[in-house]
């Protein structure tokens, strides 16, 4: 079973399945895109030096039909509706593809909807999305909380692996296809808190107290880094402050690499009751 919907940046929607009026047929671009190798090559090299490997823009090509339950009529206006929701002046949307095995979503726009072949009441056509980010991702994040784990014996043990550890910690599987950024939260009061990838070493850390009333928010992404104080001012109204400059010199903004990762969060003060999430969004090459 294989589902395609798209969504406008409007929220207007339109899918394509097994049922009338958007028929699904079939699918391509949904495999790795093709790789532009980024190189320099010296006078006399045989080969070249390889500096990158960079993925090109992903065009996901859907073919379906649009059958008019209720005669050419409604065969044109199913038409109609499929050009207003897929108008490409309406900016990016999410195109979300469903097979047997999973869900998954990516930024698109459509590029163009050539007709083919009309039959009485079908239209046959091919919908074009180009997507300006190649990855495919997963539904939704994932989200773990790091537990404060106090290495006492107590039964039954509920957190595998840490026994005979103290401070809060958390194991993340990365079973998408490249390293991950991270989302962080940090609320509850800390003393220059610092989250620490124990497998790679990676950390980062910000050198300020963050009261009990405040959270701190960290985005570990290239294209999005942020490092932001939440709170609210006397009005209760919330506040989001640009906290930085206070990012110890030696901080990372870490990633999360294939598979298991170990992380840690530490501060400078013994509270245990402070609350740290992670959130993170898989993402794949082809599915």
């Amino acid at each position: 079973m294989q589902l395609l919907r798209f969504i406008n940046a409007h929220g207007a929607e339109i899918s394509f399945d097994s049922r009338a009026p958007y028929v699904f047929w079939r699918i391509t671009g949904l495999e790795a895109p093709p790789v532009n190798p980024i190189y320099t090559q010296s006078m006399g090299q045989h080969g070249y030096t390889l500096n990158a490997l960079l993925m090109e823009a992903r065009t996901i090509k859907a073919t379906a039909h649009i059958h008019g339950s209720n005669g050419v009529r409604e065969m044109y206006q199913m038409r109609r509706e499929l050009n207003r929701v897929c108008n490409p002046l309406n900016g990016v949307g999410t195109l979300i593809y469903q097979n047997d095995a999973g869900v998954y979503h990516i930024d698109a726009f459509c590029r163009g909807n050539p007709y083919e072949n009309k039959i009485q009441n079908v239209q046959t056509l091919n919908v074009i999305f180009e997507c300006p980010q190649v990855f495919l991702m997963a539904p939704r994040p994932d989200e773990v909380a790091l537990a404060y784990v106090d290495g006492g014996l107590e039964f039954p043990i509920e957190t595998p692996g840490f026994f005979g550890t103290l401070g809060y910690q958390a194991i993340l599987d990365n079973d998408g296809d490249i390293e991950l950024p991270l989302k962080i939260y940090i609320g509850g009061g800390a003393i220059n808190p610092k989250v620490l990838n124990e497998t790679t070493g990676q950390f980062i850390q910000v050198e300020k107290h963050i009261q009990d009333h405040e959270q701190l928010f960290i985005n570990t992404d290239p294209e999005a880094i942020e490092v932001s104080l939440l709170t609210v001012d006397e009005q209760s109204r919330p506040i989001k402050v640009n906290a930085y400059s206070y990012l110890s010199d030696d901080s990372d903004f870490i990633m999360l690499p294939q598979g298991e990762n170990i992380l840690s969060f530490h501060t400078d003060d013994n509270n245990t009751h402070i609350r740290v999430r992670l959130s993170l969004w898989k993402r794949f090459t082809g599915v």
